[in-house]
């Protein structure tokens, strides 16, 4: 099992407890491009989803929500 695959299936289990160091390391390896955008926020694109994911990012962490709705759409898209 790869580095890759294990963040993935610790961020699914328990997405509280995943850095957004390790969100943004899944979120490219699963085909999601970083969309440049001015402030805080970070937005995500993935030509299978149809809504972005924006997340705002301070001092290189986001809140347990936004990590909540990045597993709900990383898990969506695996069962596409």
């Amino acid at each position: 099992m790869s580095q890759i695959e294990k963040l993935l299936k610790k961020f699914i289990q328990a997405p509280q407890s995943v850095r957004y160091a390790d969100i943004e390391k899944v979120l490219r390896s699963l085909g999601f491009e970083k969309i440049p955008t001015k402030g805080s926020h970070v937005k995500w694109k993935h030509q299978r989803l149809r809504h972005d994911l924006i997340i705002p990012v301070h001092n290189n962490e986001c809140k347990k929500f936004y990590k909540e709705q990045v597993c709900m759409q990383i898990q969506e898209l695996i069962k596409k």
